[in-house]
């Protein structure tokens, strides 16, 4: 496996070969520098994981540096080393992207904490736009085809997709209701919230409101745990329920002034409906 590549900017020999041997003994790649422009170089031409930087060098400050590098490549994460009382170098640190700032001499083993965990933060957010956009070439687009009726359908998602109105989509089964309910909340503003699919066919008055609603530890036989309902879980976000139709006549009452803001299932509001 690739090491990761630490790039440790510190005047101070004594210092920088200390960080530099400790790194390594925890399987990282230490490159050091001693002043910007050695710095500037080893960050040019090897394009270094992480950068863990002395804020005072012979030759400048390393914020000058932090913000150009930030520039080039907002994902590397840096800590700033300052001295002792310089509390306004590491705010202006922060406000320029630094993801830490220690005092020194680092402790070691906050310094390999702190790199490991934004090292963490790099690689969950990558994964996070490598799934992203897998999920957008798997996604089925609903407006495939060239007839009128497609279009008109097109043309009108378009215009409820930015509203915050309920929507309730009709059609016969396997004609593409859910497909269509994803694209709502893909492109609508709550796409950063949960997307919830239930289907309401087939389920108990009582499991279909524990489902919903959730329910409290002993507010039933069987009910060893609290429980939260998939309108809670679905806060801020969209909640599809396939075959509405089908739900049981004594559930909708409350539903309906869950969906009118009349009873609210979280403190923060309710979730944008599609059935």
């Amino acid at each position: 496996m690739q090491k990761h590549k630490i790039l440790i900017l510190e005047d101070d020999a004594a210092l920088r070969g200390m960080y530099c041997s400790f790194l390594a003994d925890k399987g990282y790649l230490a490159l050091s520098a001693e002043n910007c422009g050695a710095g500037e170089r080893i960050w040019s031409s090897q394009r270094p994981d992480a950068a863990v930087l002395d804020y005072s060098l012979p030759d400048g400050n390393s914020l000058e540096l932090l913000a150009r590098w930030k520039a080039a490549d907002p994902q590397i994460p840096v800590i700033i080393l300052t001295g002792h009382g310089s509390i306004d170098v590491a705010v202006q640190a922060i406000k320029l992207g630094a993801e830490q700032f220690l005092t020194k001499p680092a402790d070691l083993a906050t310094l390999h904490l702190m790199l490991e965990r934004a090292l963490e933060n790099v690689r969950n957010r990558k994964n996070k736009i490598i799934a992203n956009e897998r999920q957008k070439r798997n996604r089925v687009e609903p407006f495939l085809g060239t007839s009128s009726v497609i279009q008109e359908l097109a043309e009108l998602a378009r215009k409820l997709v930015q509203t915050d109105s309920s929507v309730l989509i009709t059609g016969e089964t396997g004609t593409g209701k859910g497909v269509l309910a994803e694209w709502f909340h893909e492109h609508g503003p709550r796409n950063g919230e949960a997307f919830v699919d239930l289907n309401c066919a087939g389920l108990s008055r009582e499991l279909l409101e524990s489902e919903l609603f959730g329910h409290e530890k002993g507010a039933f036989t069987g009910a060893f745990q609290s429980k939260a309902g998939l309108l809670e879980i679905g806060h801020r976000g969209t909640v599809f329920l396939d075959e509405i139709g089908d739900m049981e006549l004594q559930i909708q009452p409350r539903l309906l002034k869950v969906l009118r803001g009349k009873e609210i299932p979280t403190a923060g509001g309710c979730p944008r409906p599609i059935g």
